[in-house]
C-alpha cells in the first residue's frame, strides 16, 4: 500500500461516517438516547472498521496501485525508450518496483 495512506486516519474517518458522534464523549458513560460514544463502543467500531479496511479496501487499493504503477511504466517505456531521460525514469520505476518486491512487465503492449 502506498505511504500516503495512513491506516489510522482513514478507519478514524470510516468510524466518523459511520457514526456522526464517534468523536464525542458521553456523558456519565449513560445509556441514555442522545450522541457520544464511550471510550469502549469507539474501541469497538475502530476493531470492526479496521478489519473492514483490511479485508476489503487494502487489497483493492493495493491492487489499483500496482496496475496504475504498470501502466505508467508501460507508457513510459513505449514513448521512446532509447532516450535518456526515459531510460532514466524507467530504471527509477523498476527499482521502485523490485524495492517492494514485486515483479512488473514492462513490455510495452501492441
Amino acid at each position: 500500500m502506498s505511504e500516503a495512506l495512513d491506516r489510522t486516519a482513514i478507519i478514524e474517518a470510516m468510524c466518523l461516517t459511520w457514526r456522526h458522534d464517534f468523536g464525542l464523549d458521553r456523558i456519565n458513560n449513560a445509556l441514555l438516547v442522545g450522541c457520544g460514544m464511550s471510550e469502549g463502543e469507539r474501541d469497538f467500531l475502530r476493531r470492526e472498521m479496521g478489519q473492514l479496511f483490511d479485508h476489503h479496501f487494502a487489497p483493492a487499493l493495493a491492487t489499483a496501485i500496482d496496475l496504475e504503477r504498470q501502466k505508467c511504466l508501460e507508457i513510459v517505456k513505449s514513448h521512446g525508450s532509447a532516450h535518456p531521460k526515459i531510460q532514466y525514469v524507467v530504471a527509477e520505476l523498476e527499482k521502485r518496483y523490485a524495492d517492494l518486491g514485486q515483479h512488473v512487465s514492462t513490455s510495452p503492449k501492441v
